[in-house]
């Protein structure tokens, strides 16, 4: 996990950079120096003889070599926001901190500075900053995970100021995660109640390496989602009992470099459940024997549900049910057992996104003493669902169950109330939102 700093020439991000590093046990790296190692000539040299636009190739080049390091700091070019991959590429394992001045403040800094040549000949030096900085500036606002003024700090204090932000960053930790709604629900949430927290996405392969991450910046919390439910644990100091039974984290808590693992799906579910129908004594259907799956069967069972376990593999179905004690299990052969159930629940990732045209549930199984429960929520309404209503059953949405988990989550790290409504509002919009937009256009 890496700290990127992006800002104009004379923000300060070297001088803080070093200080960082130094600070948090990190290697300091400097864009600038890449750059001119790579082309073998320095940056007025390079623009003199080939253009500012060849720079910004370079500069592409090295944005995404930089991106693939791992605990860093990252002093980057001024200009690295002016490309959008850029900054896609450094987002990736990367929180972006914005160094911020004033023009004035700027220019007493770099001082007069005639070998930099200006992006457009024939302007002064201050022309050229103050145009530039007009154009970039909503560039940095957008790109930025953090912004930090840095007028009338000392080099020191600015690098104190990110230290002290970064204890109030929580994070999304999976693969893929490019169309999660967490980030937006939970932002909505520290905004809804003007609490100084920020909720980031990182696209994770090497759990191990961002737990680290984690514990050396003192990040304060994180979500896990697919793939590193289970595979987290062994990274973590302590887990949560329920957690442990369940045999997947979904959140972590870090208090003091001491990362706790706990796991909301089970909250949450029952929670989204018990919002439609009563559990004991029904007779409840479980497709799915995964991390959701086993965090349901546990909340099921504690409810007095009498609870069939099916799954594509039915040795993990089997599995599952031993660990719950499930009245009964099989493979996907005994979905007719959906006859007589008063409750099912699909568990898997079938109907989500590039899925949407799937269900593993025959409509003809469906009928209307049942209660279905789809725990995708993106899309909110799945062809399970839409089958599910039209044959006249009670439904549950996938969304009530993330929504519930998000909310333990957001207290879990912030020690507030969650802000219900806000989250809800930011949740639904967004999902009505997709309801019209492609699999390519959903940022």
């Amino acid at each position: 996990m890496n700290i990127v700093l992006i800002g104009m020439r004379g923000s300060g991000k070297t001088t803080v950079g070093k200080i960082l590093a130094q600070k948090l046990g990190r290697e300091f790296i400097g864009m600038d120096e890449l750059i001119t190692q790579k082309a073998g000539l320095t940056i007025p040299e390079m623009v003199a003889r080939y253009g500012w636009s060849k720079f910004r190739d370079i500069e592409e080049e090295v944005a995404s070599e930089v991106a693939e390091r791992d605990n860093i700091v990252n002093a980057t070019s001024g200009g690295v926001v002016t490309r959008e991959k850029n900054v896609t590429k450094l987002k990736k394992m990367g929180i972006l901190v914005w160094l911020n001045a004033g023009i004035d403040t700027l220019l007493e800094r770099i001082g007069e500075d005639s070998e930099r040549p200006p992006l457009v000949s024939g302007r002064t030096q201050r022309e050229d900053m103050e145009l530039t900085l007009n154009e970039r500036m909503p560039l940095y606002q957008k790109a930025a995970d953090l912004a930090i003024d840095t007028e009338d700090k000392t080099p020191e204090e600015v690098a104190e100021a990110i230290i002290k932000s970064l204890k109030k960053i929580c994070c999304l930790i999976g693969d893929p995660i490019e169309h999660s709604l967490s980030p937006l629900i939970h932002n909505a949430g520290y905004q809804a109640l003007g609490i100084n927290y920020l909720y980031v996405p990182f696209q994770v392969k090497d759990i191990k390496r961002v737990i680290e991450g984690i514990r050396g910046l003192n990040i304060r919390g994180a979500s896990i989602t697919m793939p590193h439910k289970a595979n987290v644990m062994e990274y973590l100091d302590e887990i949560d009992e329920v957690a442990k039974k369940i045999g997947a984290v979904n959140t972590i808590v870090n208090n003091n470099g001491v990362l706790r693992g706990y796991n909301t799906d089970c909250d949450g579910a029952l929670k989204a459940l018990e919002e439609v129908t009563a559990l004991a004594g029904k007779k409840a259907v479980l497709i799915g024997a995964g991390g959701v799956g086993s965090a349901i069967a546990l909340g099921l069972k504690r409810g007095g549900a009498k609870l069939v376990i099916l799954n594509r593999t039915e040795e993990k179905a089997k599995r599952l049910a031993e660990m719950f004690d499930a009245e009964d299990s099989g493979g996907l052969k005994k979905l007719a057992e959906i006859s007589s159930a008063d409750i099912l629940i699909n568990a898997t990732s079938v109907g989500m996104w590039s899925k949407t045209n799937q269900s593993l549930v025959p409509k003809k199984l469906l009928h209307n003493r049942l209660t279905v429960f789809d725990t995708v929520y993106n899309p909110k309404e799945t062809k399970l669902l839409t089958e599910a209503r039209e044959r006249g059953c009670a439904i549950v949405y996938g969304y009530r169950m993330f929504l519930y988990q998000a909310a333990v989550q957001f207290e879990l790290f912030t020690g507030h109330q969650a802000p219900l409504v806000a989250m809800e509002s930011a949740l639904t919009q967004a999902l009505e939102g997709e309801k019209h937009a492609t699999h390519f256009d959903r940022r």
